[in-house]
């Protein structure tokens, strides 16, 4: 779908050079990416069938094309679907809304940037088809697809405007970092406890079982500094540099010299690994439900 920029729809198999300086960030959904500069433009490429890229078309883009002209902090990709933050604060999401993932309360696609949130927004992360954000206190918000709880809020009820999660002022501990799988959510407290919900399948939610989970589960109690989500896997690390992994593990992404699945018990790690080169993030493959 020409998603890697280079004005061709040709697959590549060493790295070819899209853009050649000022790139700060960059984000990978299914078939479209995006990135931003250094003067806050957001430019994306790729599938653009129901407006992730939003440019106000649905056709594909096989180089990059720019969307927002400056003022963009942050970018998320999910499925079809995509969210950038401003400079202000402000959410704003396009593409692909079949089951309210842009939080705009309703479940129509979006081909052009639609405002979520005005300010606050911190930080966001973008799963399968759903979504979730940070605001400056330290509290959750989730929308979008939920059948399997993955937005947390006690039930299996897909919501298509923003419903919070965890609320600073009511659960002790700022969340402090988020991260999105297809059908799973993770979030890091400032406690260094790590938590998850949703789909548990493979025991991505590392928490000694597969039953989902639709509340979020503490998952380790203290030292997590960063985590990360795959399809049906997931990655953290703790402040003595171990690199920490649960879930799928049929093609060995798990890193841990195996193809079975791991579902470590409840707070503990099992899995404790010495990181000797940067870990390299796979693309989504297509996502089924299981």
């Amino acid at each position: 779908y020409g998603q890697l920029g280079d004005g061709t729809t040709s697959n590549r198999y060493t790295p070819v050079k899209v853009v050649d300086a000022n790139v700060t960030q960059v984000a990978m959904g299914q078939y479209h990416s995006l990135f931003l500069k250094s003067d806050g433009s957001l430019w994306a490429m790729g599938y653009n069938g129901e407006g992730p890229i939003g440019d106000g078309t649905t056709t594909q883009r096989i180089s990059p094309v720019q969307v927002v002209a400056s003022g963009v902090s942050q970018v998320a990709a999910g499925y079809r679907h995509s969210l950038f933050v401003k400079s202000d604060g402000s959410l704003w999401a396009m593409g692909y809304n079949n089951m309210g993932q842009l939080g705009i309360g309703n479940t129509t696609n979006k081909n052009s940037p639609v405002q979520v949130v005005a300010s606050g927004v911190t930080q966001i992360a973008a799963g399968y088809e759903h979504s979730l954000f940070l605001k400056t206190n330290g509290s959750l918000f989730a929308m979008g697809r939920n059948i399997y709880g993955q937005l947390g809020i006690g039930n299996t009820t897909s919501k298509n405007s923003p419903v919070y999660v965890v609320d600073a002022n009511e659960v002790p501990g700022s969340v402090t970092q988020i991260a999105a799988g297809s059908l799973h959510s993770l979030f890091v407290k400032s406690d260094g406890s790590l938590h998850a919900m949703g789909y548990n399948g493979y025991g991505q939610l590392g928490n000694g079982n597969t039953t989902n989970k639709n509340s979020h589960v503490q998952v380790v109690a203290s030292g997590v500094t960063q985590v990360a989500a795959g399809n049906y896997h997931s990655l953290f690390l703790k402040s003595d540099g171990s690199l920490h992994a649960m879930g799928y593990n049929n093609y060995g992404q798990l890193g841990d010299g195996s193809t079975t699945n791991r579902n470590p018990p409840e707070k503990t790690n099992d899995l404790i690994l010495t990181v000797e080169q940067p870990y390299v993030a796979e693309t989504a493959a297509d996502v089924t439900d299981p």
